[in-house]
């Protein structure tokens, strides 16, 4: 069933509601998975999926509604509830639908999986592990294939369409070594090319190498304030907290970010620079729309530590008065630096290499505590040891700030693409 034609059908009938305008986001996919669990491969039959989200918006006031049904019957029902829902609402002034810019569609990628690509992969990666790091045991291995399309119109004449396909790969693992066992860890990424070995994807090598040596592990003794090497993966994970909970819509709304007064204004160290990207051949995962009906635009986050842009929706922007970021759920990288990883790791006196972060949510000023898992001490400007329960604490901002390098080096997980990055100002505390 073709999304273009549902989607002008659930147009049509919240036209016919007399609201004063509304939108509709139809979504499809296909998923092919090969799977290896209790050491077994099994090819997963494909799983289809399919929705319709709808707002409707009268008197500036939005009422939604959404299903997993593409029946016309189904629809109009979801309609009728979106429109009485909007009698119910609060009038908010920035309630709206994005303007008519241009009418675009996109298509990546194949929809059919290629199977046996995917069950060669599989196979390949089991036997390259077993060869290499005989010490790993797997918790869990997938190989896919999706392909996912979606049609957003609204009363404002906008159409936008997009189609992708690509494949996926995750794998959870430990090392064990007789009785000894490490902790898990995992990888993954997305890509649009089966022909690369899985374990020369990302840091998939190098983490399995890790995860064998982490069997053995040592305290740290004490506490003490010291540098942190961020590998992509962590790296990625601390700008997007600190992203989350500093420029995105509700804390800028609500006025509870720390960085609400921040824009053009240095945040983070003069090496660092964020940008919001969207679909290119370097990022197979990265959409071409946004979710609040624009093509996705580049937009440049922090440039050199400065503040250069919000990540704000249509709706954010209209609610704070600020510009809308073009980018502002497109997929975010950080620019790679001058220096390398091992000229960074040589200058730490002590400290850890952070593999993985075992905590809750950081605190809206940027606090945050937890334990490195998966980690390694640094001493003497040599990774010498792998660590346990190892407690890390401090804060998004003055982490940022305190970068002092960032490698030459990154990688690409087909969605994101972050270098290392090495900072001081957190405190490392041991048994």
């Amino acid at each position: 069933m073709d999304i273009r034609e549902i989607a002008r059908y659930t147009l049509g009938k919240i036209r016919e509601t007399g609201a004063d305008m509304g939108r509709c986001s139809v979504r499809s996919g296909e998923s092919t998975e090969v799977y290896y669990e209790s050491g077994k491969i099994s090819m997963i039959r494909t799983v289809f999926s399919g929705s319709v989200r709808i707002a409707v918006i009268n008197e500036k006031r939005e009422g939604s509604a959404s299903l997993n049904s593409f029946e016309k019957s189904e629809i109009d029902a979801a309609v009728a509830e979106a429109f009485e829902a909007s009698k119910h609402a609060v009038p908010d002034d920035a309630e709206g639908i994005s303007e008519l810019e241009e009418n675009r569609s996109f298509v990546f990628g194949k929809r059919e999986p290629d199977r046996a690509a995917l069950y060669g992969l599989m196979r390949g990666f089991i036997d390259d592990t077993a060869k290499e790091f005989p010490k790993i045991s797997f918790d869990s291995i997938s190989v896919s294939h999706g392909w996912s399309e979606v049609c957003y119109m609204n009363t404002n004449g906008v159409e936008l369409y997009e189609s992708n396909g690509l494949s996926g790969f995750e794998a959870m693992f430990m090392g064990r070594d007789g009785e000894l066992t490490s902790s898990f860890n995992g990888t993954g990424c997305a890509f649009d090319d089966n022909t690369v070995p899985l374990i020369d994807r990302g840091l998939t090598r190098q983490l399995l190498a890790e995860t064998e040596r982490q069997t053995e592990t040592v305290s740290v003794d004490g506490k003490f304030e010291g540098e942190i090497i961020m590998p992509p993966h962590f790296l990625s994970e601390v700008v997007g907290d600190a992203c989350g909970i500093f420029i995105t819509d509700n804390v800028l709304i609500d006025g509870t970010s720390p960085w609400k007064n921040s824009l053009g204004k240095t945040v983070a160290s003069p090496l660092l620079n964020v940008t919001a990207r969207s679909a290119c051949p370097e990022l197979p995962a990265a959409s071409a729309l946004t979710s609040d009906g624009y093509v996705a635009r580049d937009a440049e986050i922090i440039k050199n530590g400065v503040l250069k842009s919000f990540l704000l929706s249509r709706y954010g922007a209209k609610k704070t008065g600020g510009a809308r970021c073009p980018g502002w759920d497109a997929a975010l990288c950080v620019e790679p630096g001058r220096d390398s990883l091992d000229a960074m790791i040589a200058g730490v006196k002590r400290g850890l290499l952070v593999n993985r972060f075992s905590g809750g949510s950081p605190a809206p000023n940027g606090d945050f505590t937890g334990v490195a898992k998966n980690s390694f001490l640094i001493e003497d400007g040599k990774i010498t040891k792998p660590v346990s329960e190892t407690m890390i604490s401090g804060n998004y901002a003055d982490i940022l700030k305190n970068i002092s390098a960032v490698s030459s080096e990154s990688v690409n997980s087909g969605g994101s693409i972050f270098p290392w990055a090495k900072a001081s100002g957190v405190t490392i505390s041991g048994k």
